[in-house]
């Protein structure tokens, strides 16, 4: 036995769910109490939708959901689970997803929530119809991830629910550009292999052009259900694509059988797709081209997915819109300007000049202004040239005469001990070279190893120099 709401319990749950005057009158004629106080419904009936979905009272929509996904895949019948159980999380996960819902019950329990008198709140049989299975496969098919299996399940299968309209997947293309296709644009045309309805049994897969029988194997849902004994009273339940019709739930009968699809009503031709690629396109990007990924009958065209790879180029590398190059000087160009002609992406040859008032660091820049890449905005970005100063091996008598005169003679230094000169050897190694020859040495010498790695430090030289007191060094000049 239960308590009823009473009449101003009624008329404030109808409030709060839209239900009429008139229907919350009626609720609340129906009160064995008569009293105007509001009360929680307690009965025999009344359930714990947080604990049927194992959620907080105060949860959020999120987890209300995830909550929901969790326990309708372990309840569902298909899954070894309860009818009764699995009605109950989908009645459950309908009450505590709508707001309104959801403050009915927290105030008057799952009798008021679900009354079929509160309009709004009213029960399944009040919700248009909408049966447990109707729920499941509309919450997944809204886009949850990763649980598009059991959206397929139940487009039109044994689980009764709405039918959903079946898509094919994208077709997955990759092509290779190079810098100039992406600097101007290019047009594309790739060869590829896509279903496209058959054009003798226009899709029907049967030669009179009629509809096909249910498959008998799966009984025209596209799936099959196998169990497997586990153990003593436990059965593993498994879906899977009924393998006589391949998931179509359909079989044209031998007689009839298209003789070009062979009954499927599309065939995979290879065929050309011209596709315009925009100029500025990042590299490793996906284009989405629409419509171009085939079809099959009862789906709408599936789009083409596009991979883009640019290949490198011998004189450009790419940052973004920007342009990079690298380029070598010489100690003229450095002082008294640069002329350097450059091949652009798009064919053009541009004389790259410095003033000679603007001396060239050894590892200096030069930018020029909107010769980069395009981008979407149409706006171009920049050409840096990175400039590597490249100085003779070897001067002349009258370069170094030259020089001292333009320059002036290397002072020496008044402070240095007198006789206690270090000849020094300039290598040809850069420093870079040279960190990479010496990188395993320096390295086991700093670890504490001494030539011979053993023994200790004894035997090291204590003057560090070689026998006679001659001192050798070595300096390393980029």
């Amino acid at each position: 036995m239960f308590r009823y709401l009473s009449a101003s319990a009624a008329r404030k749950a109808a409030a709060l769910t839209g239900a009429s005057a008139s229907a919350a009158t009626a609720a609340g004629a129906s009160s064995a109490f008569g009293t105007n106080t509001p009360m929680r419904l307690y009965s025999s009936g009344n359930k714990d939708y947080y604990k049927i979905l194992g959620v907080d009272r105060n949860a959020e929509l999120k987890d209300i959901k995830k909550a929901y996904r969790k326990r309708a895949l372990e309840t569902h019948p298909d899954q070894g689970g309860n009818k009764e159980e699995f009605a109950e999380v989908a009645e459950a996960y309908e009450v505590l997803s709508s707001p309104d819902k959801k403050k009915v019950y927290d105030q008057y329990g799952s009798e008021a929530a679900t009354n079929p008198n509160m309009g709004a709140a009213g029960g399944f049989g009040g919700m248009g119809g909408r049966s447990a299975e109707d729920i499941f496969a509309e919450f997944f098919r809204g886009g949850m991830g990763g649980m598009g299996g059991f959206g397929d399940m139940f487009n039109g299968g044994a689980g009764g629910g709405r039918q959903a309209t079946p898509t094919l997947q994208p077709l997955e293309v990759r092509t290779r550009l190079t810098l100039e296709d992406v600097y101007k644009g290019v047009t594309k045309t790739i060869r590829v292999n896509r279903p496209q309805v058959c054009a003798e049994c226009t899709g029907f897969g049967t030669k009179s052009r009629t509809e096909k029988p249910k498959c008998t194997q799966c009984g025209g849902s596209g799936s099959v259900v196998q169990q497997h004994r586990m153990g003593p009273g436990m059965v593993q339940q498994t879906i899977s694509e009924c393998p006589r019709c391949r998931g179509t739930g359909t079989m044209a009968k031998p007689e009839d059988q298209c003789h070009r699809c062979h009954g499927k009503g599309y065939r995979t031709v290879s065929q050309d797709v011209t596709i315009e690629i925009p100029a500025g396109v990042p590299s490793n990007v996906t284009l989405v081209v629409r419509g171009e990924g085939g079809t099959v009958p009862g789906c709408p065209p599936a789009d083409m997915h596009l991979h883009v790879e640019v290949g490198p180029h011998r004189v450009f590398q790419r940052r973004g819109n920007d342009l990079i190059v690298n380029k070598e000087v010489t100690l003229q160009e450095a002082l008294l300007g640069l002329h350097m002609p450059l091949k652009m992406l798009d064919g053009r040859t541009v004389n790259v000049e410095t003033t000679a008032d603007q001396v060239l660091k050894p590892e200096g820049v030069i930018k020029m202004n909107g010769e980069g890449m395009p981008s979407t905005t149409g706006e171009r970005g920049d050409v840096y040239v990175f400039t590597h100063l490249k100085l003779p091996n070897k001067l002349s008598s009258e370069q170094k005469e030259l020089i001292s005169k333009a320059f002036g003679v290397p002072a020496k230094d008044a402070n240095a001990s007198v006789g206690n000169t270090v000849k020094a050897r300039v290598m040809r190694e850069t420093r870079e070279q040279l960190e990479e020859q010496k990188r395993g040495v320096w390295a086991s010498q700093e670890g504490g190893g001494f030539g011979g790695g053993g023994g200790g430090g004894s035997s090291r030289r204590a003057s560090g120099g070689m026998p006679g007191g001659a001192q050798h060094a070595e300096c390393a000049t980029q």
